[in-house]
């Protein structure tokens, strides 16, 4: 992973006058990997020739991502590095939202969230966390009951049904 990191950040740095471009080529890398599990096993797998895996991984992405992604796809196939390109887009778009501020938040609710809720919660993550941009994913659970979980950063709140009553239960319990 550490590899990935510098790969990242020097792509990040060479990116300065493209930098959304190469964050879109970044998260259509990162979608590509997950729709597509089998993917990372092809480039992982020492059994296929690096130049094979590069083919591969061009036609994929042929006429979809910039020059400069292109480059660094061409960088990774020539050594034999194409299996930290996931983990490269993983990095590079840490980077991106660590710079710009953006800070990703999953709510996992009972029910999907009306726009007004997601409005106010929004709201409230922002004047939390100080942060001008957040992305809000939100989850159906039907099994919470009601309320929700918010995931942001390393942090987790549960305002949820279930969790309260799990909580009366192991008070009960103890």
């Amino acid at each position: 992973m550490k590899a990935a990191k510098r790969y990242a950040k020097a792509l990040y740095e060479l990116s300065t006058d493209q930098l959304e471009r190469i964050q879109q080529d970044m998260q259509l890398i990162q979608k590509t990997f997950e729709e597509n599990p089998d993917l990372n096993k092809v480039l992982k797998n020492p059994t296929i020739a690096a130049s094979k895996k590069l083919t591969i991984v061009q036609k994929i992405f042929k006429g979809k991502i910039s020059d400069l992604t292109n480059k660094l796809i061409q960088l990774l196939g020539q050594k034999d590095r194409l299996n930290l390109l996931h983990d490269i887009a993983v990095s590079f778009d840490n980077l991106y939202k660590e710079n710009k501020g953006i800070k990703d938040a999953q709510v996992i609710s009972a029910v999907p969230l009306t726009d007004n809720l997601k409005k106010q919660l929004l709201n409230k993550i922002k004047d939390f966390t100080g942060s001008g941009q957040i992305h809000l994913t939100n989850t159906v659970d039907p099994s919470l009951i009601g309320g929700f979980i918010l995931n942001l950063d390393d942090m987790r709140y549960d305002a949820s049904v279930s969790g309260k009553l799990a909580k009366i239960k192991s008070k009960l319990e103890a």
